[in-house]
């Protein structure tokens, strides 16, 4: 994603965007401490302010895996696995705003959420191209068998961990068992 991330979102302060190394000490402590606690800083890679006053308090960082967002401090702070996103669309807000509306599925749940560009609408449609060549290129998870049981679905889970050797034979054997007897 680093190199995507390099590609595709342009170090841009006037619009809000920062690519690191060069991301503001300021900004990415005001991300980190308001909205994307729980980040390291050397694993912030770009980041999206929102803010006017250039605090980094609302907006987006840019992770190898992830990205986390708060459009307000009044909404909580959102974290998406590139990998789980299966809808990336920019649209138009009245009086020349941006959003963009992210489908996102985890499990077998699938959601709406938005990210505001109200404030920069100009950095927006950098990051929904990122964004939609993030969804396309991330690693996915195999689909199942839209036939196959719960109880099918964690065997052969359990089959390929024992055939990867992340699973001991004797592991497996058990853990086969407590699933019949379930």
């Amino acid at each position: 994603m680093e190199a995507l991330i390099r590609e595709l979102i342009p170090h841009a302060p006037q619009w809000g965007l920062f690519v690191a190394p060069e991301i503001p000490e300021a900004r990415l402590r005001g991300a980190l401490a308001d909205y994307a606690q729980g980040v390291a800083p050397h694993e912030v890679l770009a980041l999206y302010d929102a803010t006017l006053m250039g605090t980094g308090r609302d907006g987006a960082v840019f992770l190898r895996d992830r990205f986390v967002f708060q459009n307000l401090d009044l909404e909580p702070p959102q974290t998406v696995r590139y990998e789980d996103l299966v809808g990336v669309e920019l649209k138009r807000r009245l009086l020349g705003g941006r959003r963009i509306v992210l489908q996102v599925n985890r499990g077998r749940a699938t959601f709406t959420l938005s990210m505001d560009f109200s404030g920069r609408p100009k950095a927006a449609p950098y990051v929904a191209r990122f964004l939609q060549e993030a969804m396309l290129r991330a690693p996915s998870a195999p689909e199942a068998p839209a036939t196959q049981t719960d109880r099918e679905a964690v065997q052969a889970v359990l089959q390929q961990l024992l055939e990867t050797g992340k699973l001991s034979r004797r592991d497996y054997e058990r853990l086969l068992e407590v699933l019949r007897s379930g």
